[in-house]
Order: C-alpha cells, then sequence, then structure tokens
C-alpha cells in the first residue's frame, strides 16, 4: 500500500503529559492511516518506554486541524543515529475536526457507512423515470425522496438501509452526472465507541456478501457524538464528524460488483423484511460466525486453487454441522438418525439409514462423527429438498465428497483415482455451495417456499454449466 504524506502537525499520546512532533500519512482508497511520530536523539524515550497499543493519539496540524486517532498500534520503528527516532503507528480510525482529550469522550450516538454496489440489492433509488409524453422517447428524471428503511431494531440499536443523493444546480454543463450512495445507518440508545459500530456494520455487510455473492467494503464514514455539537436558536445542532478508516475495499472488486444484476442475487432487502426472520439470525449469528468467514474468504480469494476452495466450503459444511445440526460423539448421530428414520414409512426406514450411517453403523458410539456421517445429513435436508448432485449418484456423494476432502488434505495416493479433479472437482464445488446457501437462507429465517425457489434457480445454473461443458 501507497502512503502518501498529508500532513505535519503536534501529537499527544494518551496518558502522557508531551507532545510529540510527527508526520501523518493517509492512503483514503486502501484504508491507510499511519503516524510516525519524530524524537530527537537527545530525547528520545527508548522504544520499551512507548505504549505498543494506543487507545487514541490526539493532534493538531500545522494548519490548525484537529485530528484524532483512534485504535492506533506501533508497527516499526527506526534509528537515525545522530538525528531522530522514528516510531510508526497505524490506525484503524482518524476522526476529522476534533481532538478528544479523554478516551472516555471518544464515544458517538450514530454512524453511517457507505457500501458501494448494493444499490440494486436495495432496490430502490433516488431517482425515478418519467415519460413525458406516452409513446414518445421524451423523459425526465425525477427525485424520488426514499425514507430510511429499518432492518432490525432492538433494545441497544436500530439499524436502517439509507440512501443519499445529489442533484445537479448547475445544468449549464455538457456532462451531468447524478449520484446516488447506500449507507448502513446505526443508531445506539447508548454511547458507544466506533469499533462497536463497525462489529454491527460487519456483520450486516456479510449478509448482503451472502446475498450478492461477492465482497463489499465500506467507504464514506459520518459519526455523531452529543460533544460535537453547535448551537442555533438556543437549540443543539449535531455536527457530522467525517472518519477515515481502515476498511476499504479493493477497487478492482468494485469493478466486478457493477457487473452484478438482481437476478444474480441470494435474496434482495426487501426479500430480507418481508420474508425472514431476522431477529432469529441475530439469536445464531455468533453461533454461525466462523461459518459465515469461511464462506466470506471465498468470495475475497477468488485467485485460490479449485482445490483451496473445495477445502474452504468443505470446512464451512462440517462446522455447520457441528455446531447447528449435531455436536457430540457417532452415538449421539445415530440417536439423530434414530429421529429421522421414526418418522419416514418402512419401507424407506432401512435405506434411509444406510444413506445417513453407511458403514458407521457398526462402529462404537464413542468414536466422533465422520465428514461423511455429515454431508450425506446435510444434503438429505430431513427430506424437506432435494439437491441436485450433477454426475455423481446422491446415494454416493457423501463417500465421494469425503474421499475427495481426504485425498486434497492427507494426499493419499491411495485415494487419488477415487478423488474428484478438474471439472468434475469444480462442479462439486458449486453443488456444496449450493447447499450451504441453503442452509444460510434457513437461519436467516427465510420460508421453506421461498428457499427452494431460490435454491433451484442456483441448480439450473449448475445444470447448465454441466451440459454446457458436455456438449
Amino acid at each position: 500500500m501507497e502512503l502518501r504524506f498529508s500532513t505535519s502537525g503536534s501529537w499527544n499520546i494518551e496518558g502522557s503529559t508531551t507532545n510529540y512532533r510527527g508526520d501523518l500519512y493517509i492512503n483514503e482508497n486502501e484504508g491507510g492511516i499511519v503516524l510516525n511520530i519524530r524524537i530527537p536523539n537527545q530525547d528520545s524515550i527508548g522504544y520499551s518506554d512507548l505504549p505498543s497499543e494506543v487507545p487514541f493519539i490526539s493532534g493538531t496540524t500545522i494548519d490548525g486541524v484537529k485530528i484524532t486517532l483512534v485504535d492506533c498500534n506501533m508497527i516499526s520503528t527506526i534509528s537515525l543515529i545522530g538525528a531522530e527516532e522514528i516510531y510508526r503507528f497505524q490506525a484503524m480510525f482518524m476522526v476529522k475536526g476534533v481532538s478528544f482529550e479523554k478516551g472516555d469522550d471518544i464515544l458517538f450516538s450514530k454512524v453511517d457507512l457507505s457500501i458501494p454496489g448494493i444499490i440494486q440489492w436495495g432496490n430502490v433509488s433516488s431517482y425515478t423515470n418519467k415519460s413525458a409524453d406516452f409513446g414518445k422517447l421524451s423523459s425526465h428524471i425525477q427525485l424520488n425522496q426514499v425514507d430510511p428503511i429499518e432492518i432490525y431494531t432492538c433494545d441497544e440499536y436500530t439499524l436502517s438501509y439509507v440512501l443519499s443523493h445529489d442533484f445537479p444546480i448547475d445544468l449549464m454543463k455538457e456532462e451531468i452526472t447524478l449520484k446516488q450512495n447506500a449507507y448502513l445507518v446505526i443508531e445506539s440508545k447508548s454511547l458507544q465507541p466506533l469499533i462497536w459500530f463497525i462489529n454491527i456494520a460487519i456483520k450486516m455487510k456479510r449478509i448482503i456478501e451472502i446475498a450478492m455473492g461477492v465482497p463489499l467494503g465500506f467507504t464514506k464514514m459520518i459519526a455523531e457524538s452529543p460533544k460535537v455539537y453547535w448551537k442555533f436558536e438556543e437549540k443543539k445542532r449535531f455536527i457530522p464528524i467525517e472518519v477515515t478508516h481502515a476498511l476499504t475495499l479493493d477497487k478492482r472488486i468494485e469493478q466486478d460488483i457493477e457487473m452484478l444484476r438482481k437476478h444474480d442475487f441470494l435474496f434482495t432487502l426487501n426479500d430480507l423484511l418481508k420474508k425472514a426472520n431476522f431477529t432469529q439470525w441475530q439469536n445464531v449469528s455468533s453461533i454461525m460466525e466462523p461459518i459465515i468467514e469461511l464462506y466470506i474468504d471465498d468470495l475475497y480469494n477468488e485467485g485460490l486453487s479449485i482445490s483451496r476452495h473445495f477445502l474452504n466450503i468443505i470446512q464451512a459444511l462440517e462446522t455447520y454441522h457441528s455446531r447447528m445440526v449435531c455436536n457430540g460423539t457417532l452415538g449421539d448421530y445415530k440417536k439423530r438418525v434414530s429421529k429421522i428414520i421414526s418418522v419416514k414409512h418402512d419401507t424407506a426406514k432401512q435405506d434411509t439409514r444406510d444413506f445417513l450411517l453407511g458403514e458407521s453403523f457398526r462402529w462404537k458410539d464413542s468414536r466422533p462423527i465422520t465428514l461423511r456421517n455429515r454431508i450425506a445429513d446435510l444434503v438429505l435436508a430431513e427430506s424437506r429438498f432435494l439437491f441436485y448432485t450433477g454426475n455423481i449418484h446422491i446415494n454416493e456423494f457423501p463417500n465421494i465428497i469425503a474421499v475427495t476432502r481426504n485425498y486434497y488434505t492427507h494426499y493419499n495416493q491411495k485415494l487419488e483415482k477415487k478423488a474428484l479433479k478438474g471439472e468434475d472437482l469444480i462442479h462439486a464445488y458449486n453443488i456444496l455451495c449450493n447447499i450451504l446457501e441453503y442452509y444460510l437462507l434457513k437461519e436467516l429465517g427465510f420460508e421453506e417456499d421461498f428457499i427452494s425457489s431460490q435454491i433451484n434457480k442456483r441448480i439450473q445454473h449448475i445444470i447448465t454449466s454441466i451440459d454446457s461443458r458436455r456438449q
């Protein structure tokens, strides 16, 4: 990351009575915020005397602008013999226009975070295209005021989706641009640090990433603090505080987002509001976190080999089954199988047991649940949905997936002929993603009809891909 010199100034580290000279370097596009504190050799206090982690550093630039750097970590130190010691701190946030004196003061009541590329997911616009005369080509664009859309509210905070817009005043130009931005707005019922808001925003961003199937990032960030205001006619008006942060997104990925269309989405904001149970998701989001991270990491790392992608999605499914379906020993899993087959018709009981247990029905109950068991259980889906398994017969699918995972994990050459490779591995990966997306929708509380409809659409894409490769 290339950091550009921004300004110099006087800086104070929390807990210190000394003001240090320092230079600020910033790359707002990539989220880089670095402060070089410079101390002459004769005044040097030594690396060990400066804290490696600093809650905040406040300062004033040479042109009088107040700045607070929040959540700072020392990343390096440089000694220029006969000149100075340079201590380099990296910050998570840079609050512009405000210099806080105490850490307890760096609390906020509201944060707006812009996420580029999600306008289509939100499925509302600040502009409408009105036909001036029906049947003719003439038309005009009209401003459409969109009210904040509440996504979730609880005793602690309210989370909303908000659109901002601009409208050109000067129309005497050859090129006129309209711009709108989508924001997640978090309003807290009590004062909170910036990282508290970020953690809520990241959880919501992950849900949107699941829906769109692409990685996302934050850009513009605006905060409100009850300590930062101006008075007008004896009324307090909160001053929007601009915050630079280290949570941006690679520009190359933003270009990929622009190519998406609504029919590519697993669900939209409207689907989430009307067909899901967001409160249910809040109750399980912490348990689901490692599964979501594995799924999202796969989106962020498209350059990985197909075998790595395959292993990532297998780990996500295995973790999901362990955390949300059956955690324990093989004996616990056998009890689950007994419960599942108890509602089956007599003619299907044995086949279902064989599918779910395979050879493990002979094993001791104290043994761990195998990957084959877990995949079989997820594929069966308690007979609520019929997954497509491509060229692999559904009865063989769990065993082949387990063998393939073991081959790529342990590189057992005895398994090489049985393991999936090339296009077959790609198809298996897509099928496994399809299975995981089914359960993600389930945990988000979507209705069964909606889940079936969306997953079947994804299955059609897989079928088309497999058929096109056969030709």
